[in-house]
């Protein structure tokens, strides 16, 4: 892969060839080329120094690293298309840093490039961001593809803030079964700010924690392909305000969950996380008429141009061995089992076959209708 790295002498010698969209005083390379894009469509674009970009609508190209002592500020109101044929996907690294603060009148949306109704999960990469907290596999490689490495021993490490931010039609995959997620947390430790995320149509998880202990808030799956919230070797965070909603035509080949935890047998520390106050509803509760059959799941003309594969849905709680997961306050519904595998610490817990009902917290800020939405 070819390596791009910026610096103050770069800077100068391409001046008439790319324009900086926003910077700081400690800035000296550039990531905006032309008028907006980002990236320039290779899988080792690196961001060295400290960036911001201003409101606006973008083309995400290739594969964009914000590197160890980098921080990338995306300003609120700013829109992301990732690119279909580079697979574009934006990585934070260990050390590196993000702040995405959206509001719930400006949210920050990362989309796919494509128009209105042709919109399909997979259309681009993912957003991932990996930081030095510790995993039970040690110093590991990020799923999905990318260069990067993430784990260490500082649980209070920092990898930024993501807040009010929309992540649609991202997972896809560089080789069978190695999509990348919506939002994947590698590592990321407990400084780091995450709150009201809204992962729509994703090729994979939606969100998928690898280790780490940072602890997020209010955060949505909506109409994800595999599973909704995905926690393995060795995370230990507590995510508080989850809402997921499955679409009833749509499950993953590998078997679809709202909840899937798994680690490494006897590895240390092990998969530990808490959810609290979750309303999870899956395909009985969107569609009365669901089937779980591959009939029935069709993928209702979604089917990406990728590698995917349709499948079934399993139980709304999937554990593996080696886990000590805590469920409190959760509301479960419409899955065609509710549990599988390892027990886990339950405080009022329910089971039922309620429709869909919105939280007031996901009022003005999150779009359940992105397919047709106009960017």
């Amino acid at each position: 892969m070819k390596k791009w790295t910026y610096a103050i002498l770069a800077l100068t010698l391409t001046a008439g060839l790319a324009a900086c969209n926003g910077s700081n005083d400690e800035t000296d390379n550039n990531i905006v080329f032309g008028d907006n894009q980002i990236g320039n469509g290779e899988q080792e674009f690196i961001i060295t120094h400290n960036q911001t970009i201003k409101k606006g609508v973008y083309l995400l190209k290739g594969w964009c690293y914000v590197a160890d002592g980098a921080t990338l500020v995306i300003e609120a109101g700013t829109v992301i298309k990732g690119d279909n044929e580079t697979r574009a996907a934006l990585i934070v690294e260990p050390g590196g840093q993000i702040i995405a603060r959206g509001t719930a009148e400006l949210p920050i949306v990362f989309t796919s490039e494509k128009a209105p109704g042709q919109r399909k999960p997979g259309d681009w990469g993912g957003l991932i961001l990996c930081g030095n907290a510790r995993n039970n596999q040690g110093f590991m490689q990020v799923e999905g593809g990318p260069r990067t490495m993430h784990g260490g021993i500082k649980d209070t490490d920092n990898s930024g803030i993501l807040s009010y931010v929309r992540i649609e039609f991202a997972g896809s995959p560089l080789r069978t079964n190695q999509e990348i997620n919506g939002l994947t947390l590698g590592s990321v430790g407990s400084n780091t700010q995450i709150d009201h995320i809204q992962v729509s149509y994703s090729n994979d998880d939606a969100f998928e924690w690898f280790g780490g202990t940072v602890s997020p808030n209010y955060l949505v799956a909506y109409h994800t392909w595999d599973d909704d919230f995905d926690a393995d070797n060795g995370y230990r965070g507590t995510a508080t305000n989850l809402l997921g909603i499955r679409h009833p035509r749509i499950a993953d080949a590998s078997t679809s969950h709202g909840f899937e935890c798994s680690s490494s047998s006897n590895a240390e520390p092990q998969t530990a996380p808490t959810f609290s106050n979750v309303n999870l509803y899956g395909p009985s509760s969107t569609d009365t008429e669901f089937e779980n059959t591959t009939t029935y799941i069709n993928g209702a003309g979604l089917l990406p141009d990728n590698q995917s594969l349709l499948g079934l849905y399993g139980a709304a709680i999937a554990l593996s061995s080696n886990t000590a997961v805590s469920f409190k306050n959760a509301n479960i519904n419409g899955y065609p089992l509710n549990w599988e595998g390892t027990a886990a610490t339950q405080e009022n817990v329910t089971f039922g076959t309620a429709t869909v009902s919105f939280p007031t917290w996901t009022n003005g800020w999150c779009n359940f209708d992105p397919q047709n939405t106009v960017y």
